[in-house]
């Protein structure tokens, strides 16, 4: 068979040039670190590579609003131990306020730290997050949501919204909570009804009967019986020289019929219950109004005002002794609440720790995954990329050889 000297060069030097692209495509291969660099590589490597880095990319996009949420959550939670300490040095200050050894400047001294615990507690609710946002005000985050007014009154300004981040598929945490939740409606201590104390003056005794509860205790069989919706307990004696007790509504009609008083029963009428202790006198009497719920600067507040009165004697004494038993219950109440908010806030911060470790997880197995697709065996392709370059090296040795040889190198 003839081979033209066209057909020669033409055979070795595609030969050459296949076998330099190969061991080109080994060093693109090597300085990449990557078996698969384009589509051409591996079409289906390929394939499933993109759909891994998509899902990476999902993953990163999680851990930025887990940070995000970490970060606006352990805002609130810092607030809310501040806020319980807050509480705590209010109670002290309430109950050292209430030693009948204090006058008028030791009171009064008591009464202004708590104005100071009072702005402390107004600087925790309008608290903001890294990024200025106030993180109590609902949707409403550019502006402070808490704000005192002139009467001592402190009005909230925000929205009841509660703002959420997508930290892992169907998975959404709460990253705020509004703070006419949290600040402003705290239940009450003594229920849905706040008692005031209506005491025979003519009795000069200091302990009187005081409400621990007073409570819709039969919503299905409660009817509201006026505007307002009020309820008077009397307390006489009666024939028999038992103290009694009778319950009337607003219109001034009999809701619980005159019966012997016993301390710590519960009475019951129109699905309410009322439960009361200690011993009440001839001709007290007690006013309950509609009220579930108290704010925590009202508390304060109400503090502040009870110490800013001076001690009183006999009857006096006993309705302020009244008034700082529920002061101090509703203080035990936000306590409570607050605690419970901490517990929830600290659910959520276990949620995102739960969601950040399962993502780490995750993305762990799909990098092993992606690697083995797309990443390159260094000493596979090293060995790989040897052989290639001897075969080149050869091919042309031998393409050199030949094309020099005619035959006058034979004669």
């Amino acid at each position: 068979m003839r081979i033209s000297t066209n057909q020669f060069y033409h055979r070795n030097t595609t030969n050459i040039i296949e076998r330099q692209s190969s061991v080109n495509q080994s060093i693109l291969n090597i300085s990449e670190g990557k078996r698969v660099i384009t589509a051409g590589d591996d079409a289906v490597a390929t394939n499933s590579i993109l759909n891994i880095r998509q899902e990476q990319a999902l993953l990163k996009q999680y851990q930025t609003n887990i940070d995000f949420a970490d970060s606006r959550i352990n805002v609130q939670e810092s607030a809310m131990k501040s806020a319980e300490d807050v509480m705590f040095r209010v109670k002290d200050l309430i109950i050292q306020g209430n030693s009948i050894g204090n006058d008028d400047a030791a009171r009064q001294a008591i009464a202004d730290e708590l104005k100071e615990r009072k702005q402390e507690l107004l600087s925790l609710a309008n608290s903001r997050d890294e990024s200025g946002s106030y993180v109590f005000g609902g949707f409403k985050t550019q502006n402070p949501p808490f704000e005192e007014q002139s009467d001592s009154s402190v009005v909230y300004h925000g929205d009841n919204g509660q703002r959420e981040t997508n930290i892992g598929p169907g998975v959404r945490v709460a990253t705020s909570d509004s703070g006419d939740k949290i600040f402003m409606n705290v239940g009450s201590s003594t229920g849905d009804f706040r008692p005031t104390y209506n005491l025979n003056a003519g009795i000069d005794n200091v302990e009187r009967t005081i409400v621990t509860d007073a409570t819709i205790s039969d919503r299905a069989n409660y009817v509201p019986v006026g505007s307002p919706d009020d309820y008077t307990v009397n307390f006489s004696t009666l024939p028999s020289g038992e103290m009694g007790v009778t319950v009337l509504d607003s219109s001034g009609a009999t809701q619980y019929p005159a019966a012997p008083y016993v301390a710590g029963d519960t009475i019951s009428f129109n699905g309410v219950s009322i439960t009361m202790k200690e011993t009440p006198q001839d001709g007290d009497s007690i006013s309950l109004t509609p009220q579930p719920e108290v704010d925590m600067f009202g508390v304060i507040q109400d503090a502040i005002n009870w110490l800013e009165q001076p001690n009183g004697t006999g009857v006096d004494e006993a309705k302020r002794q009244l008034e700082i038993g529920h002061i101090l219950g509703d203080v035990d109440q936000i306590q409570i609440e607050l605690g419970g908010i901490r517990a929830e806030i600290g659910a959520r911060l276990q949620i995102t720790e739960s969601q950040d470790k399962r993502h780490e997880d995750y993305n762990l197995t799909i990098e092993k995954s992606r690697s083995a697709l797309e990443d390159l065996d260094m000493v596979e392709a090293i060995s790989e990329f040897e052989q290639r370059k001897i075969s080149l090296q050869a091919a042309q040795t031998a393409f050199s050889q030949v094309q020099n040889m005619n035959l006058l190198n034979f004669l």
